[in-house]
């Protein structure tokens, strides 16, 4: 795959053309079906479009071939994510339950996690997960003095 024509399709998704941006990330995946990021703007354009289920299939070929470590962070937030809008509620927990494990510095994966146990009727769970979260990307003071407290509440709920 040229990467004039990876660089052109991302190009319209950055620029909000979401509708072009599918049908030619679409396109580009039919012919070029072994590039991950052929994989990946298929299955950005067609989460965007509310296509889940074909997103899901194109997220699960660009992890087989391996998804670019520049792409990881996009790639786990939409793959759990969509994973949790349809109803695989298991798998989006494990998805984010991973990320948080290996990039715990970064507060989206856990805020996706709370809302995928949440989806999965674990919101005690949830609660902790967020409340940590909360904690982690505080302002110093921002809880006037309470951080210990909340997170000795948020230890006993985990």
């Amino acid at each position: 795959m040229r990467d004039d024509e990876i660089t052109r399709v991302r190009a319209l998704r950055q620029a909000g053309r979401h509708e072009e941006h599918r049908a030619a990330a679409c396109a580009l995946v039919v012919a070029s079906p072994a590039d991950v990021e052929a994989q990946l703007e298929a299955a950005y354009g067609l989460d965007r479009a509310g296509e889940e289920q074909r997103a899901i299939v194109h997220y699960e070929a660009a992890r087989r071939l391996g998804v670019p470590a520049s792409e990881r962070r996009p790639f786990t937030v939409g793959l759990g994510s969509t994973l949790r809008n349809v109803g695989r509620h298991a798998d989006a927990i494990a998805v984010f339950a991973e990320a948080v494990a290996q990039d715990p510095d970064y507060p989206p994966f856990a805020a996706f996690l709370a809302l995928a146990l949440d989806a999965a009727g674990r919101s005690h769970e949830a609660l902790a997960v967020l409340l940590g979260c909360t904690l982690a990307v505080a302002r110093p003071d921002a809880f006037d003095g309470y951080e210990r407290a909340l997170t000795g509440y948020q230890r006993e709920m985990g």
